[in-house]
């Protein structure tokens, strides 16, 4: 899979060099832009050591794909994953429910800045529009990482990530002008962080928020707190097989194709259980998020 995504890649830069024309230059930024979310998804699956399972191995693919290949600080992106799966859904321990200008449930609402209420009042309708700007979290918190005391191998994350850059420095400069090296750039980034978006907004938001204080087994903390989005096979390559959301945050080392195995016999011990197992549509995940999303923004609580 890396080895594809990785001549995919190449393709499609030279694509994008090959051809002069506006519309090809455009539609190669937005498939190196799905590239770059596939080959974050590859490394997802290499951090929960579903590829390898040794360190070593490990954290020489993470490298690879999330420096390297992707620009980001790998290591500040496996400590945060690792927190949220810790502490799905939680109001106060999740990175993932905390956004700064959005208000994920009703309490948070009165937790943001002033500034930030005409955003959070129109939230649910601008979401996608949010989402288009991911990118730019995830580069400065990874420069920022660098920065940390306590980060491991500082000087490998950051030569990777000066690598990184340098090759899109160098891929800019040979689309014939400053305009075009933006508008690659630009729309490259924005449909990384569209699809991006698209694969993990489905995977949580609008389901159950742990409270401070509040204790569940472990069973019910990763069901309840997460969504699966029913599919086909297209949608296991689109999701990179967390549309078995339910089935990867129980078991996060199990490889993404053998999800879809686990998924009946999850439903099962679930119903058996009385413990609520949410699956829905992929129309029906994106309904649920903006309920969600306009009930917080009016300070309603969804339970």
């Amino acid at each position: 899979m890396a080895t594809f995504n990785a001549l995919a890649i190449a393709g499609i830069v030279a694509l994008a060099i090959w051809s002069p024309h506006p519309a090809v230059l455009v539609l190669s930024a937005v498939l190196f832009g799905f590239m770059l979310t596939q080959t974050g998804m590859l490394g997802h699956d290499v951090a929960h050591r579903q590829v390898f399972r040794k360190g070593r191995p490990v954290a020489l693919a993470g490298w690879i794909l999330g420096n390297l290949m992707m620009g980001n600080s790998y290591s500040w992106w496996t400590r945060k994953h690792n927190i949220h799966h810790a502490n799905p859904n939680h109001i106060s321990d999740d990175p993932d429910a905390d956004y700064p200008m959005l208000a994920m449930f009703p309490e948070q609402k009165s937790r943001r800045r002033m500034w930030v209420m005409p955003i959070i009042a129109i939230q649910a309708y601008i979401y996608p529009f949010l989402v288009m700007f991911i990118f730019i979290t995830m580069r400065s918190a990874s420069i920022a990482q660098l920065f940390t005391p306590d980060i491991p191998m500082r000087i490998r994350q950051a030569i990777g990530m000066a690598l990184h850059w340098t090759l899109i420095g160098l891929l800019l400069m040979q689309l014939g002008g400053w305009v075009e090296a933006l508008i690659f750039l630009a729309v490259s980034q924005l449909a990384f962080s569209l699809y991006m978006g698209s694969v993990f907004a489905p995977n949580h938001k609008g389901m159950k928020m742990m409270d401070d204080g509040e204790e569940l087994d472990f069973l019910r903390t990763q069901v309840l707190t997460a969504r699966n989005v029913r599919g086909n096979w297209f949608a296991d390559y689109w999701y990179g097989g967390l549309n078995y959301q339910i089935e990867h945050h129980l078991f996060p080392t199990m490889p993404r194709n053998r999800l879809g195995d686990a998924k009946p016999i999850v439903e099962k011990f679930c119903a058996e259980r009385g413990v609520s197992y949410h699956e829905t549509s992929v129309g029906g995940s994106y309904k649920e998020i903006f309920q969600h999303l306009r009930r917080s923004s009016a300070g309603e609580s969804a339970e």
